[in-house]
């Protein structure tokens, strides 16, 4: 009951910090790899499914309880990380950020290892890991705009903007293949749009992210119509 407790206060915790004390969940920083502000909207989803996470903890089946409480600390770490770096200056913020996908990759771990959850106990942290390996992109960006760098190892920020986003979009589509996961590319493809629809973009960039975006695209497409198949095989099988 104790983590129970924690997990809420902690959820409590990264709301105030979003809503009351940053200001601003858009972002305002002019990197080539930030999206547009209402894009980061999707924050609004992923409090709503925390808070129907922190709410199962005490209403799920046996199996699931079990499993929140396997993860409660992760889980809490991961929020009260994900606030700080709301408070703090872009450079810490990155650490706080990048702190916080590592415990959130460690608590997906944890729950896709598990064959009995329910099929809905992975879906907010599918959400929530996503966005905040978007994040910890853009704000890696951030803090190299911050300090004025201006290139890295010899390129510029519209190359790497470029080749993070090839990386990402890679990323996205083994995180999928690897672990089932229909969410995971869904968000990114989500992001890609926010950066492709913002103002301003260099022509070169413009024309990675259709590519990338169409290629997203086309594998969510693509992974929704296996599972459809696949779930039409198994009715017909029973």
């Amino acid at each position: 009951m104790t983590m129970k407790l924690v997990t809420i206060a902690a959820y409590l915790y990264l709301l105030a910090s979003s809503l009351l004390f940053s200001g601003d969940m858009s972002g305002t920083n002019d990197v080539l790899i930030a999206p547009a502000g209402y894009t980061f909207g999707i924050w609004l989803l992923i409090y709503l499914l925390l808070l129907i996470s922190l709410v199962r903890q005490f209403t799920a089946s046996e199996c699931d309880q079990a499993l929140y409480v396997k993860v409660s600390f992760l889980f809490a770490s991961s929020m009260l990380l994900s606030g700080t770096a709301l408070l703090v200056n872009e450079s810490v913020a990155l650490l706080f950020i990048a702190g916080s996908l590592i415990t959130l990759s460690i608590l997906y771990a944890i729950i896709t290892k598990n064959s009995e959850r329910s099929s809905f106990f992975s879906v907010p942290f599918s959400f929530y890991l996503a966005w905040t390996s978007i994040a910890t992109i853009v704000d890696a960006f951030v803090v190299a705009q911050e300090n004025n760098v201006s290139l890295i190892f010899g390129m510029n920020e519209l190359t790497w903007t470029i080749i993070m986003l090839i990386i990402g979009a890679g990323l996205a589509v083994y995180f999928s293949l690897y672990n089932d996961d229909l969410i995971y590319p869904i968000v990114f493809l989500w992001g890609y749009f926010g950066i492709f629809v913002k103002d301003d973009k260099p022509v070169q960039l413009t024309y990675t992210l259709s590519i990338l975006i169409i290629g997203l695209g086309v594998f969510v497409i693509w992974k929704v119509v296996r599972e459809v198949r696949g779930r039409r095989v198994r009715a017909e099988a029973v």
